[in-house]
């Protein structure tokens, strides 16, 4: 069952999000709850994980291995 609800949201984000939403040809409603629910099966980044992201890519980001680098450039964070 579905629930209507209220939220603030940048002005910029909710523009891509219609953008994406009408590219696609879906509701924005659907857009976020698939956005959404992405995010929670996936979850958040531990505080560990995000040290070690830290560590990656600000101490020594030369260092990054080609075939990591490469899947970085090519993932679409935006894409959900």
């Amino acid at each position: 069952m579905k629930q209507k609800i209220g939220m603030l949201i940048e002005k910029n984000t909710l523009r891509l999000a219609k953008q994406k939403a009408a590219k696609e040809g879906r509701p924005l409603s659907d857009l976020i709850q698939d956005a959404l629910e992405q995010y929670l099966r996936k979850g958040a980044a531990t505080p560990k994980e995000r040290e070690m992201a830290f560590h990656l890519f600000c101490e020594r980001p030369i260092k990054i291995p080609q075939k990591q680098l490469r899947y970085l450039l090519a993932e679409d964070m935006w894409n959900v």
